[in-house]
C-alpha cells in the first residue's frame, strides 16, 4: 500500500525522479482524454491550460493554430520545466507561456481569457469551489471552461462534488452557464460559459 500512497501523492503534485516519470507516462496515457476535451474548444486568443502536468495539452493546442498565446500553470515545479521543455519552440516562438501558480491564486487578470481547460486534475484541487471561482475570475465573459476526468478518479479523490451529476452541480455552483456535459463509461467532459 505504501506504493500506492506515494503514487497517488507524486499524481497531486509531481516532484522528483519518480514524478517526472509520471508525468510523462500521464502525457501519453491521457492523449485521448485531452483531444476529446480539445474538440469542444470554442477558438478564442488566450487560453489557459491549469494543471498543465507534463505539458501535452499545451503542445496539442499549440499545434492547431487555433490560439494567438496559450498559457500553463502548475504547482509542480518539476510538472512546470517539463511542460517548458516540451513547449520551448512554442514558448521561443512567443506562443506559450508557462509557469509555476496555484489554482487557488492565478496570476492573471479578471476577465484575461477566452478559454480554460484542465485535464485529469480538478479532483487534486484544494478547496475546489474556491479553486473553481479562481477559474471563473480569470475568464471572459463568456469565456469557457472545459473539464475532463476520469470518473472513478472524482469518486475516488473527492469528498463531495464527487459524481457526474455533482461535478454539473460544481459548475453550477461556481457560477458557469450553458453547461455541456459528454461522458462515456469511464470519462466526464463538462463545459461551461461564464
Amino acid at each position: 500500500m505504501e506504493i500506492f500512497h506515494k503514487l497517488i501523492e507524486q499524481s497531486k503534485l509531481p516532484s522528483g525522479r519518480l514524478g517526472r516519470m509520471m508525468l510523462r507516462i500521464m502525457n501519453n496515457a491521457h492523449r485521448g482524454l485531452t483531444i476529446w476535451g480539445l474538440s469542444l474548444l470554442q477558438p478564442c486568443q488566450k487560453i489557459l491550460d491549469i494543471s498543465c502536468g507534463g505539458g501535452n495539452a499545451i503542445f496539442l493546442m499549440a499545434k492547431t493554430g487555433k490560439y494567438e498565446r496559450i498559457y500553463g500553470v502548475d504547482l509542480s515545479p518539476d510538472a512546470v520545466a517539463l511542460a517548458t521543455a516540451k513547449n520551448r519552440k512554442y514558448i521561443e516562438d512567443g506562443l506559450v507561456a508557462v509557469s509555476q501558480a496555484s489554482v487557488l491564486q492565478l496570476p492573471f487578470a479578471d476577465d484575461f481569457f477566452g478559454a480554460a481547460t484542465t485535464f485529469q486534475s480538478h479532483y487534486h484541487w484544494p478547496d475546489i469551489l474556491a479553486a473553481m471561482q479562481e477559474v471563473y475570475r480569470v475568464l471572459q465573459p463568456g469565456g469557457q471552461f472545459v473539464l475532463v476526468a476520469e470518473i472513478y478518479k472524482i469518486t475516488y479523490h473527492m469528498e463531495k462534488y464527487n459524481d457526474v451529476e455533482q461535478t454539473v452541480a460544481l459548475f453550477k455552483d461556481s457560477g458557469f452557464r450553458n453547461i455541456e456535459l459528454l461522458t462515456n463509461q469511464k470519462h466526464i467532459c463538462v463545459s461551461g460559459y461564464k
